[in-house]
């Protein structure tokens, strides 16, 4: 099924841009940014699925502005700053379905959130392993739903080596506000594994690429962040066949559920586990990799939107 599909964010400074076949184009001059990070990025991916918009809200306040000339059908709004964005879509794009979808949570305002729930036919959020509402003292939406962020596997496949070495990554993800844990090295000390540290700037999005490159050959990652939002690396840890060890993000408990954690005994244990046993790491890996396939590949993803579409037609016809 095709969609005339767009993103929108009032929350980023990242310049608009159309997909065609995989392929990403700045809106005002077509200028090829494939190369970027784009590609390789989650939320970024939802254009790509359906040779969608993403436009950039906070570039479109002047008059002059245009915004596409487009009859879009699906609209994902993380309007996150100013609801009268909301208001202008609806006037620009009467047609569309709008739904209201979660982008950034450290400068949440719930008041806006709950006027983009309130204001939309329904609300995403890429997490379903725990109560997004309820942690964040939100309104319920009326139709809720859980559109993972897509990672194209392939592209990351093929773009980084995979032969695996017997190292562990040191991954401390304190460049998020409020994230990271303390107690990665005590563990790592303890597992008796060699210990790989990045060696590019700030991770992941001090770029994507070097990232991936500093850790992909480790046969295993650490990570000891508390929090329930997040997973991206657990994903990228599935599809490239690292063992992703900790943390309680929604992703690693969808991926890798026997390894969640964060307590120092808990994971230096379940890192003996995996040392002594090849069949367990194979377990593990085949686990996480068909998981993700279920759940974040493009082609899972793609139908997770054709089917929220759907149900609210559906609902908006009757």
């Amino acid at each position: 099924m095709k969609i005339k599909f767009a993103i929108v964010s009032d929350n980023t400074n990242q310049p608009s841009y159309y997909c065609q076949n995989n392929k990403f184009f700045e809106i005002n001059d077509d200028r090829d940014v494939t190369h970027e990070d784009l590609a390789y990025s989650g939320f970024w991916n939802y254009p790509a699925l359906f040779d969608g918009y993403f436009i950039n809200l906070n570039q479109m306040r002047r008059k002059t502005d245009t915004y596409p000339d487009e009859k879009f059908e699906l609209i994902f709004a993380a309007i996150e700053r100013d609801v009268k964005y909301l208001d202008k879509l609806k006037i620009l794009y009467p047609d569309a379905v709008i739904v209201g979808l979660y982008k950034e949570n450290w400068n949440q305002d719930n008041n806006i959130r709950n006027y983009v729930i309130e204001h939309t036919d329904g609300f995403v959020v890429p997490y379903g392993s725990f109560d997004y509402y309820e942690m964040y003292n939100l309104n319920r939406p009326k139709r809720p739903y859980v559109v993972h962020h897509p990672v194209n596997h392939k592209l990351h496949q093929k773009d980084f080596k995979t032969k695996k070495v017997d190292k562990i990554f040191n991954y401390q993800n304190n460049w998020s506000a409020g994230r990271g844990g303390n107690k990665n090295i005590e563990i790592l000390e303890k597992s008796g594994i060699e210990i790989k540290h990045k060696t590019s700037g700030r991770m992941p999005w001090g770029g994507l690429q070097p990232f991936t490159e500093d850790w992909v050959e480790c046969k295993y990652m650490l990570s000891t962040d508390e929090s329930l939002p997040g997973g991206v690396q657990s994903t990228l840890c599935a599809v490239h066949g690292t063992i992703m060890i900790g943390s309680n993000s929604d992703g690693q408990r969808n991926l890798f559920p026997e390894l969640v954690g964060t307590e120092v005994e808990d994971l230096t244990s379940k890192i003996e586990k995996l040392k002594s046993s090849p069949s367990y790491r194979n377990k593990i890996r085949e686990y996480a990799f068909n998981k993700f396939l279920e759940k974040y590949s493009f082609t899972a993803v793609k139908k997770q939107i054709i089917d929220l579409y759907k149900d609210i037609k559906e609902n908006i016809d009757e």
